[in-house]
């Protein structure tokens, strides 16, 4: 660095330091054991040493070589753009000369048109571990030198700060591999498993069990799975693991791995093996393993894999050239790994899928480190760079030898290419879902993937596979993948989107057809119930074409002219351009991907009332530039009142553009039962045969685990008592998005449960409901119009002026419970006269927000909709 460069990044070092309020001078004279005239003596002191010292005891804490993990949330809150001290570490960092804006657009694609790079990297980037140039390894500073699972500190800024005067390091550098762990000798070897899991739906398919069942042959498996499974089908997995858990944690695989080494097995008792194998569940297998271990068990080293790759999804273009010739692995390791570790971004990895570890890397105190630090991450890129591809980099930087199964090194990633079809042929045993589905390196003719792999692997289990892949694939996701097919002059047809500039344009000159309607999922992949409602109201309509997008759920819909695609296709964007109107479940930015013109007749059809808000009012002070506009040519309400509050939800939508009509989902709720959809029907009968003669309390609580914690044994106790007395049952139903499943896990035993993995339908549980004890204010509401009693349940009293459009206290059609006493008070008068509809308040509440109280209001809609039609034809 120039004297000049040196002076201003030491004037950028004292203003920052000062302004910033990270100097504390008393401490830092306590730990230099020095006594300084002023603040600013100590100051000039700590920017003249290179001792390593850091400015305060937040700083210091830290530096982690020694400090214990820490208990506090992982993740800070990401600042916003114009937040003071931010603005502060772009000015460091700016000075220091150690930002290089190129290279960081140049290996971060979505950060090629950036205009402030810098900005990006302080705010956002080094929480993702990504690097602000070729000489600094965000990721290797901050798990070398700070607590890798606290976000406490940029690493780049403590680096200027601390690091850089101290000299600490800050990328891996390289180091010759040691001798390796041999463990040929006369007795087996002796190996344990933690094996990874997660399924949505909190289900064991054979397709896992068989897995699981094969590596018990060959290691002692212990199963952790990061979602709530019920104990019915961890059962399955009892005769072939030592011990198996379903723990959520959020952190995915390597959370798994770091929960069963730290807490679960322990390192003691890992240490007792020969060789520890982290596996996961997102591979299918498709024959035994045993040459596998029988081909590893002769290689000499401190660690292996099945395969290595190098240059990973996020850096990597689309390859299908299958005869880009592989490098002998052995070649990577005498001449190559050095190369690799210079190069400015590591891109290096052995297939975390599939790992094993001896006793030298079992035993290195770093790696313990770094698997004990494993938390939450913020995306997939952050879990790839830290983890995935931060271990690679470790283990061979501290000269931890490595052998994998595949003896080359291929291009990319060739499990998710043609190329693996050649791993296939020389003995690869597994099949990544992921290439299946997500297929981001367009591999072509992936439709014939059973064919394909039964002509290699003749006994491969592909019709479980297939039957797993269908419940577990995307549903969009997989047909885009399928799609994908070479065509017959050789050339590879991959199905590609319009931009939102080109899909502008197409708007611009494609009609539109007034009998064409488009009916858009939810982001869940749900056709939410009121858009269920219309659709089943108009579904055997000649007349008209139905059109439904979907997401990532496969839907069985049917009908006279009814049309079933994926929103993101080209097909379905064909579809949407030409329809005339288009039906949403809730806000279109959340819904509608593309900006439609005026000539789309865009109505929002939600199906619930207006409760509860997104997100609290504030007052927003900067100047407006342009007036706010909504693609919302009308939405339908409940009420009056609901249609105000609906507004200010759909803002900036005019109340007039209102229909008080009621809510389409409602006629579910009160419709007869011969008029339901079959599914909807079967799911409340099969409801019915578990209640028996028993009345059914559904309890729908909030994701607030404050719902769960309050039920303490004694409050259990309470509650299984009064079902007995009243020959009633609670009936639990959580928020699909819910991992832990808490308020299942605090009353199963005196509930049943009614899951979304076991009844898609909320209105069948409703339906088949006495009673209902609810979190969810919009959900109490809409309840009311069956006339049925409500138990509104908040508990922890949140406060409402940032919650709710209402005062619920007013607006609930009975007293609020904010505790278990209030709730029991409620519990003794439940299912007891007066009944609701004779209650003064129940009425007043649901007469305020429910204008009709039929099953006709799919049918208003409609009749709507064609008048809307009509009047801009005239």
């Amino acid at each position: 660095m120039s004297p000049a460069r040196q002076d201003a990044s030491t004037r950028a070092r004292r203003r920052f330091l000062r302004e910033s309020g990270w100097f504390d001078h008393d401490w830092y004279s306590a730990r230099t054991a020095a006594t300084f005239g002023s603040p600013d003596d100590a100051l000039r002191h700590f920017l003249a040493s290179s001792g390593g010292i850091a400015p305060n005891p937040a700083l210091a804490a830290l530096q982690a070589a020694t400090q214990a993990r820490p208990s506090t949330d992982a993740h800070d809150d990401v600042p916003s753009e114009d937040d003071p001290q931010l603005r502060r570490e772009v000015a460091l960092v700016a000075s220091s000369g150690l930002f290089d804006a190129d290279f960081y657009r140049a290996v971060n694609p979505d950060m090629r048109h950036s205009r402030d790079p810098l900005l990006h990297y302080c705010r956002v980037g080094w929480r993702e571990g990504r690097q602000p140039s070729a000489d600094f390894d965000t990721w290797h500073y901050w798990s070398t030198h700070l607590t890798p699972e606290v976000e406490g500190v940029n690493p780049l800024v403590h680096h200027i700060l601390v690091g850089q005067p101290a000299g600490w390091s800050t990328k891996a550098g390289w180091r010759p591999a040691l001798p390796g762990a041999d463990l040929r000798g006369p007795r087996p070897v002796r190996r344990a498993c933690l094996f990874a899991g997660y399924d949505a739906n909190g289900r064991i398919d054979e397709t896992l069990v068989g897995y699981v069942r094969e590596l018990a042959r060959h290691a002692d498996v212990y199963f952790l799975a990061d979602c709530y499974i019920e104990d019915t089908e961890l059962e399955k997995l009892a005769e072939v693991t030592t011990a198996a858990w379903a723990i959520p944690q959020g952190a995915y695989d390597f959370g798994s791995w770091s929960t069963l080494a730290r807490d679960l097995v322990g390192w003691e008792a890992l240490e007792t093996y020969d060789e520890v194998l982290f596996v996961n569940d997102s591979c299918y297998l498709l024959k035994p393993l045993d040459e596998v271990f029988e081909q590893m068990d002769r290689s000499v080293c401190d660690w292996w894999g099945l395969q290595a790759t190098k240059g990973v999804a996020r850096t990597a273009e689309p390859v299908q050239d299958v005869t880009v010739a592989p490098i002998p692995l052995s070649h990577v390791r005498d001449h190559l790994l050095e190369q690799f570790a210079a190069e400015p971004e590591y891109d290096f990895l052995v297939g975390s899928y599939f790992l094993a570890f001896r006793g030298p890397v079992i035993t290195d105190s770093g790696f313990r480190r770094l698997l004990d630090s494993v938390c939450r991450q913020r995306s997939k890129r952050a879990i790839v760079h830290k983890y995935e591809i931060g271990l690679t980099n470790y283990l061979i930087s501290q000269g931890h030898s490595f052998d994998t199964f595949v003896d080359s090194l291929y291009p990319f990633q060739p499990v998710f290419t043609n190329q693996y079809f050649r791993l296939l042929e020389r003995g690869f045993p597994l099949l990544k879902k992921y290439f299946l589905y997500e297929n981001h390196y367009d591999t072509p003719d992936l439709e014939n993937w059973k064919e394909r792999i039964t002509a290699v692997v003749p006994g491969a289990p592909v019709d479980v596979i297939e039957q797993n892949l269908l419940r577990t694939a995307p549903d969009d996701r997989l047909r885009r993948s399928f799609s994908i097919v070479t065509q017959p002059d050789g050339s590879v047809h991959v199905p590609c989107l319009l931009s939102r500039e080109e899909f502008h344009e197409a708007d611009r000159l494609v009609p539109t057809f007034d009998h064409w309607w488009a009916f858009l999922v939810s982001p869940d992949g749900e056709l939410s119930a009121s858009c269920r409602a219309v659709f089943e109201e108009v579904h055997d309509d000649p007349s008209l074409k139905k059109i439904v997008l979907t997401r990532s759920l496969r839907l069985g819909l049917s009908g006279e002219n009814v049309v079933v695609v994926p929103l993101q296709s080209p097909e379905g964007q064909r579809l949407l351009l030409r329809s005339g109107v288009v039906l949403v479940p809730g806000r279109t930015e959340e819904t509608l991907p593309w900006p439609l013109n005026h000539r789309h007749r865009v109505i929002a059809l939600p199906s619930g009332v207006a409760a509860e808000r997104r997100s609290p009012a504030r007052f927003d002070v900067r100047p407006v530039r342009r007036a706010p506009t909504s693609r919302l040519q009308a939405f339908v309400a409940s009420s009056a009142v609901d249609c105000v509050a609906a507004a200010s939800h759909h803002y900036p939508v005019h109340y007039d553009l209102g229909w008080v009509s009621g809510l389409p989902a409602n006629d579910f709720l009160v419709m007869p039962t011969n008029r339901l959809p079959d599914e909807i029907l079967a799911e409340q009968q099969q409801i019915e045969e578990l209640l028996g003669r028993r009345r059914l309390v559904a309890f729908l609580p909030t994701r607030d685990p404050r719902a769960a914690d309050c039920l303490t044994p004694d409050e259990l106790d309470w509650l299984r008592s009064w079902c007995r007395q009243h020959d009633a049952v609670v009936g639990v139903r959580e928020d699909p998005h819910s991992r832990d499943r808490a308020t299942w896990r605090a009353l199963r035993g005196q509930a049943i449960d009614l899951s979304h993995d076991r009844f898609r339908h909320t209105v069948a549980v409703l339906r088949s409901a006495a009673a209902l004890v609810t979190g969810r204010p919009g959900v109490a509401l809409d309840f009311t119009i069956t006339g049925r009693p409500v138990v509104p349940f908040l508990p922890g009293a949140p406060d409402e002026r940032d919650t709710s459009y209402f005062a619920l206290d007013q607006m609930m059609p009975a007293p609020v419970c904010r505790d278990t006493a209030q709730l029991r008070r409620a519990f003794d008068e439940l299912l007891s006269p007066p009944e609701p509809p004779d209650d003064h308040h129940y009425r007043r509440v649901r007469d305020l927000f429910h204008e009709h109280l039929d099953h006709h209001s799919a049918a208003r809609v409609v009749r709507r909709v064609r008048e809307l039609v009509l009047q801009d034809a005239g």
